[in-house]
């Protein structure tokens, strides 16, 4: 025996469809709303009947709101920090339009609880119809026939149809009584077959028409929709009423048959969104791991935090291109990526945060590099002062920023010290050049006076003379460069001779000096002993000299590499040669002792 039953067939269609209804479908939809768009969109949905379809659009209306306020909060906390507020106490702006949509989302609440309970409660009041309805179907039943029992039953049917859902746990059951009822009573009547037979025609009419409708939506695009009205036309056939058992499993055969056509049509498509969605789902999960590839190394810099936020964004831009993928990894992808962007959010806000404490510690370095700059400004050791102040500049460039609110502050107070030492350096450069022209003229004359008197061969010069050309030749005034070592080595080469000859007539004057010094010792009572005495002298100190010479000459090596080595160097040799002076004179004295002795 067959029976009529697609329950499962229609179940499992629901659950196709049900399993496939996305999410991301109004975020697609929403994605490119302002704010204030959001809160018009929002408030247009409390007057929609559709309470459940509502809601789903009122979530993600609110997610994409929370998305916008994300997007913001970077740009909000640097204003808060040029405002010269602690990043670490940053506090949002009032929104009002946060305020208002939560106000919707309330309300809503409250409008969804209500119809739930009224749907509830409306389900109950059909299932009391529905059994008030079978009781008096039974009672047909087991009545007489009677000629008004087939009025009585179809004013039951009429009913029937006319009250819709029932809760779920008893649909079952009371479809099947109420099928069971009513076949039962057709079977029982016999009385007026003429009519029982015009009745089940009439069923079998309507059953037909249920049948081509069935059919039509083949041609029906949305599947949902088709599904919708396959369920319905479901409903209508178990409410039809029996038709004549000799054509009753041929009609539910047709009409089953175009039913399981839409069910195969609808599982092709839904299939075929189905790898749609797993391609789409490949494509997003690509995305994903660029933006978690993004994210797993954190910028130094504020530029190369706004060219990562850029980056994101245009994985975003293409994310929402993409169309749904599969509902069971809906939330979890889309998790995911927002996973990934919440975190830039987050780490960015820490950043700025230790950024903006790292901007005070930089403003304390560089008050203290002012401080050293304006001690330095009124120095007037030029030179050494210049390479302190290029010092300062370097220390100056290795400290990161401060707040903006004070760059402009703290450069310019390095900058006035700066320029007040430059510019007194540059005026004393200026003045010192105004002063060599009369000073390479000075120097000319001296030079000049010097040549005319070893010219004239007359002069008997002694050191007095030497001295006062000197003496006029150092207070000629300043000439630099090239110049001067010019000027100099002119002077020097006219001088040096006239001192080494009048050093050369003094020291034969000492050495005849010494040698009466050491006759006189000599006649002496104790003559022998005082030269002995007078010759260990002479011996230690020579002694000294020669230790200091080799002491000097072993310092040169420390100074060759240095960056004046040839002027340092050269000191160095003039000492030497001084000292090497004094040690071949008192050799001279030595050997005059000696030969006393």
């Amino acid at each position: 025996m067959f029976t009529e039953n697609y329950h499962d067939q229609l179940s499992e269609a629901e659950k196709l469809i049900h399993s496939q209804e996305e999410s991301n479908t109004f975020r697609d939809q929403y994605s490119k709303l302002s704010k204030e768009e959001i809160i018009l969109e929002a408030e247009s949905l409390i007057q929609t009947a559709d309470v459940k379809t509502s809601y789903q659009k009122l979530l993600e209306l609110k997610s994409q709101f929370e998305a916008i306020v994300s997007a913001e909060k970077p740009a909000q906390i640097k204003a808060w920090i040029d405002a010269g507020n602690d990043a670490r106490d940053f506090v949002p702006p009032q929104d009002e339009l946060k305020s208002k949509l939560l106000d919707i989302f309330n309300q809503f609440q409250k409008l969804r609880e209500a119809e739930k309970k009224r749907a509830e409660e409306e389900k109950l009041a059909n299932l009391v119809k529905k059994k008030a309805i079978l009781d008096k179907i039974r009672l047909l039943v087991e009545s007489e026939e009677t000629e008004s029992s087939l009025v009585q039953i179809r004013d039951c049917m009429r009913e029937w149809r006319e009250i819709r859902n029932i809760p779920k746990e008893f649909q079952d059951e009371v479809s099947s009584q109420y099928k069971a009822l009513i076949d039962k009573f057709y079977d029982n009547l016999s009385i007026y077959n003429e009519l029982k037979d015009l009745d089940r025609e009439k069923n079998l009419e309507i059953k037909i028409e249920l049948i081509k409708k069935v059919e039509a939506l083949k041609n029906e695009q949305n599947i949902r929709k088709a599904y919708i009205a396959l369920h319905k036309y479901h409903e209508d056939w178990k409410n039809a009423g029996p038709v004549r058992k000799d054509i009753s499993e041929e009609i539910w055969s047709r009409f089953k048959g175009a039913s399981d056509e839409i069910l195969n049509s609808i599982k092709a498509v839904q299939n075929e969104l189905d790898e749609k969605r797993k391609s789409n789902l490949e494509k997003k999960i690509v995305l994903i791991e660029k933006a978690e590839a993004s994210v797993s190394v954190w910028p130094v810099n504020n530029k190369d935090w706004q060219k990562l936020g850029t980056e994101l964004d245009q994985l975003f831009e293409e994310w929402k291109k993409i169309g749904p993928v599969p509902a069971a990894l809906n939330e979890e992808t889309w998790n995911r990526f927002q996973t990934a962007r919440n975190s830039y959010y987050s780490e960015r806000k820490t950043f700025f945060k230790e950024l903006q404490s790292n901007k005070k510690d930089n403003l304390k370095l560089k008050i203290e590099l002012c401080e050293k700059a304006e001690n330095l400004k009124d120095a007037s050791e030029f030179n050494k002062t210049g390479e302190k102040f290029q010092s300062l500049q370097e220390e100056w460039k290795k400290i990161g920023p401060v707040p903006e609110e004070q760059n402009e502050i703290i450069w310019k107070r390095f900058r006035a010290a700066f320029d007040h030492f430059y510019n007194r350096r540059n005026q004393w450069f200026e003045e010192r050049k105004s002063q060599e022209s009369g000073a390479v003229q000075s120097r000319e004359n001296v030079i000049k006076k010097l040549e005319e008197v070893i010219a004239k061969s007359e002069k008997n010069f002694t050191f007095a003379d030497l001295k006062q050309f000197q003496a006029e030749w150092n207070n000629s005034g300043f000439v630099s460069g090239k110049k001067f070592h010019s000027l100099n080595t002119k002077f020097q080469n006219l001088i040096d001779p006239l001192f080494q000859s009048l050093r050369d007539q003094s020291n034969e004057d000492r050495k005849k000096t010494v040698t009466e010094y050491v006759d006189n010792l000599n006649q002496s009572s104790d003559g022998k002993s005082k030269l002995k005495s007078e010759q260990r002298r002479l011996k230690e100190s020579i002694k000294k000299l020669e230790e200091e010479i080799s002491t000097i000459d072993n310092n040169k090596s420390f100074f060759a590499l240095s960056k004046n080595a040839d002027a340092i160097l050269k000191q160095f040799d003039d000492k030497i040669q001084k000292l090497n002076q004094q040690k071949e004179r008192l050799k001279s004295e030595l050997s005059i002792v000696e030969k006393a002795l």
